[in-house]
């Protein structure tokens, strides 16, 4: 159960990820007019249309991350990171508390994409979300390819 869990997670994590870059970038550099290319066609898409996605993912990721936090932390870090990889264990605490800044940027990400009048929120929060997002995927990848499934 808990490897079903951990796959549902990093997948989760891949679509999110996708997602928040998808969004970042199409907030940072807007489409001017009609291009060509995947370029133009990765920036000419509406970034308001992530925000609820984004949300959502955030949350069924760090919510299946909470599930599988027990586990990691018994079978894991007890047995292997704290002893083998101690810089893996003070990687993971990082990931934690960025996921933690996270959620609590949440609630301002989403009012700057439901809100038109705080527009000019929308790119830096959106930045962020993705920074932590970005470093929180890697993190997780690292983590896991140390001990493996």
């Amino acid at each position: 159960m808990t490897l079903l869990l951990l796959l549902v997670h990093g997948l989760a994590a891949a679509v999110l990820w996708g997602a928040v870059t998808h969004q970042a970038l199409a907030v940072s550099w807007p489409a001017r007019g009609r291009e060509n290319g995947w370029w133009g066609a990765l920036r000419s898409v509406h970034p308001e249309r992530y925000a609820l996605a984004v949300v959502v993912l955030f949350c069924f990721t760090l919510a299946l991350g909470a599930l599988l936090y027990p586990p990691f932390r018994v079978d894991v870090r007890a047995g292997y990171l704290d002893a083998q990889a101690p810089w893996g264990t003070g990687l993971f605490e990082l990931k934690e508390h960025a996921a933690a800044i996270g959620l609590a940027l949440l609630p301002l990400y989403w009012s700057a994409w439901r809100d038109p009048a705080v527009a000019g929120a929308r790119r830096g929060v959106t930045l962020a979300l993705a920074a932590i997002v970005w470093f929180n995927f890697l993190v997780g990848h690292v983590v896991n390819n140390l001990r493996g499934l």
